[in-house]
């Protein structure tokens, strides 16, 4: 007698239910996703023991007619597709036809539905793939299924459950991921009678993430909305203030489905590059739109991998989304972008200083017309009101006045202000620990990490440089001797042209030994043996990655070591020049390896700490 048999359909069901329903979370998950697909507008999820005893899911989508409800839990029964060229343009969150009968094999279902069409409802029980009651209920438009005991036939899956708090945990994700893609749906997540989520459906990923995660991360959100070769990319990215320590908080979606994917994920990390801290990643909820077709979502049963047709194009098109979006961040949130200033009322004093040395200046009254010069030996910032008298109020002793009489029209003031394009918008306080520079904007002080924001000024420089054809080589007065062993000396000529390139000039000196006559031009008194021994290190440790990274990495060494260091005591002329410099940057908040440079802190936090508030 033959080895060989069919297996009866109870096993069947069972087998095919463990590829799409591993755990309560994926209940959950899938039968959410069918109230979507059925237009819902409102959801409420309710478990209890983690979802192993009790899970319902409640809609006011279309409902389920009752002719369809025996059908609907069948295998591959769906209202998604009819034939094979469908899948080719899924739009809906299913389409298998799997859920439902899933989920009925392995435990008790019972299901209340009614259509916008239909005078009655249906109650329909189904317990083990076998059908328990069918009966007319009253009830309103919507779908309500109530899942219990899962897995009460599969003693084998029950015991891979985790207990009720870390299945409870999976569900919350379950939902945080559904909720974020669907912001214009309610959901409420109940859970042993706790109201874990509530979001209020009304269209904004803000809200939905206030609801979700709360202020501190609603409010360090900045949009994005890009379109290329046909691919749109919305939601929102997170500020580094925001940034975690693992990628939970990266939501990635195509076509408002729930994706992991390596491509995604790689141009949105590529793109947050220099931001974050070392070891730290974005939190970002993205949402890619693109044509059906140009993507496969049936590779993997929990539909969480997808193929694309063409992965350059999703790569570049979420990369220049979040990158913009980074940099509209910096736009709008650097302290050091020169803002224009705000407009002029009456009674109110605009001084513009901005300079290190002693300089005249003239200073606009609107209320008696008269232009004052004020001398100034150290540069200040401030706004005064009212009078001639509050300006002497707030001038430093170092200042001396002058006083000149003349007369000028509101028109003439305008131009007058107009005139000076450089408008100081901080205040330089001084230096701590021969490290940290202390500057006030506005009512906010930040501390300056001198050596993180002058590594991120010289690694833009060098960058620029580097990839010009304008070399800044200078050449050294003594040739410096490296010795070097045979393995270092090997992968020097491997990459010599990126040292060429940075401004090196490199000479054979014979066995292992090689001289440098000339160095990149980023600073004095550099010990450029040290350098160059130290780009040959982290050069070795980069081998197998791709030339832009070995680029990157070289740039990065040279920023490294060429910025001054923590405390190396610097003038107040040399803080404010490197001040200045930093306020042309696009993105002055991290130095190239991810590092802060400034830490801000606002008045009414210092006040707060002083019980004042």
């Amino acid at each position: 007698m033959g080895k060989i048999a069919i297996l009866d359909e109870a096993t069947i069901n069972k087998i095919a239910a463990g590829e799409v329903v591993d755990r309560p979370a994926s209940i959950v998950k899938e039968l959410v996703e069918n109230s979507i697909d059925a237009g819902a507008t409102s959801i409420s999820v309710e478990i209890k023991n983690g979802g192993i005893s009790y899970i319902n899911i409640t809609d006011n989508g279309h409902g389920i007619a009752k002719d369809d409800i025996a059908l609907a839990f069948e295998r591959h029964a769906t209202s998604k597709i009819r034939k094979e060229v469908d899948i080719l343009n899924i739009r809906s969150m299913g389409f298998r036809g799997e859920a439902l009968a899933s989920v009925a094999s392995i435990a008790k279902v019972t299901l209340k539905t009614k259509t916008k069409n239909e005078y009655t409802g249906t109650k329909y029980v189904i317990e083990g793939g076998i059908e328990k009651e069918f009966d007319e209920i009253a009830w309103n438009e919507g779908t309500s299924i109530t899942v219990e005991n899962v897995f009460f036939n599969v003693p084998a899956r029950f015991k891979f459950l985790k207990k009720d708090a870390t299945e409870a945990g999976y569900i919350e994700d379950v939902i945080t991921r559904i909720a974020l893609s669907h912001p214009d749906v309610s959901f409420k997540f109940i859970s042993n009678g706790k109201r874990v989520i509530n979001t209020i459906g009304n269209g904004d990923i803000s809200a939905a993430i206030y609801s979700i995660f709360g202020k501190e991360i609603s409010q360090e959100l900045q949009q994005v909305s890009y379109e290329q070769d046909g691919i749109g990319v919305t939601g929102v990215i997170g500020s580094p203030k925001i940034s975690r320590s693992t990628r939970q908080y990266e939501f990635t979606y195509i076509n408002t489905r729930f994706i992991k994917d390596k491509t995604v994920t790689s141009a949105i990390e590529k793109a947050f590059d220099q931001n974050l801290n070392i070891g730290k990643f974005p939190f970002v909820v993205i949402n890619i739109e693109i044509q059906p077709n140009q993507v496969d979502v049936n590779v993997h049963p929990a539909k969480l991998e997808v193929k694309f047709e063409n992965e350059n194009k999703v790569f570049e098109a979420v990369y220049y989304a979040v990158k913009n979006a980074i940099l509209e961040y910096h736009r709008k949130n650097s302290p050091f972008v020169n803002q224009e200033q705000d407009i002029i009322e009456e009674k109110e004093i605009v001084e513009t200083v901005h300079i290190s040395e002693e300089k005249t200046i003239p200073i606009v009254d609107n209320t008696n017309t008269e232009v004052q010069k004020v001398t100034t030996f150290s540069p200040i910032y401030y706004t005064a009101q009212e009078s001639e008298i509050e300006i002497k109020d707030l001038v430093s002793e170092k200042i001396s006045q002058t006083l000149e009489e003349n007369e000028y029209t509101k028109e003439e003031i305008k131009k007058e202000i107009e005139a000076y394009e450089t408008k100081v918008k901080y205040k330089y306080v001084g230096c701590v620990f021969d490290t940290y520079i202390l500057i006030q904007i506005n009512d906010k002080m930040y501390i300056i990490d001198q050596h993180a924001a002058h590594e991120r000024l010289l690694y833009e420089q060098i960058k620029e440089r580097y990839y010009s054809k304008e070399k800044q080589t200078q050449m050294l007065l003594i040739p410096t001797i490296v010795e070097l062993k045979n393995s270092e000396k090997e992968l020097m000529q491997q990459n010599i042209d990126m040292f060429e390139k940075a401004g090196f000039v490199i000479e054979d000196f014979g066995d292992n030994a090689i001289k440098i006559s000339g160095a990149p031009n980023v600073g004095f008194n550099m010990n450029f043996e040290e350098m160059f021994k130290d780009i040959l290190d982290e050069l070795s440790g980069s081998s197998k990655t791709t030339t832009e990274e070995k680029e990157k990495r070289f740039v990065y060494t040279m920023a490294c070591k060429a910025a001054v260091k923590a405390n190396m005591k610097l003038t107040e002329q040399e803080h404010i020049a490197l001040l200045d410099d930093m306020m042309k940057l696009d993105r002055p908040f991290t130095c190239p390896h991810g590092r802060p440079t400034a830490y801000e802190i606002s008045k009414y936090e210092i006040e707060r700490r002083f019980a004042r508030k």
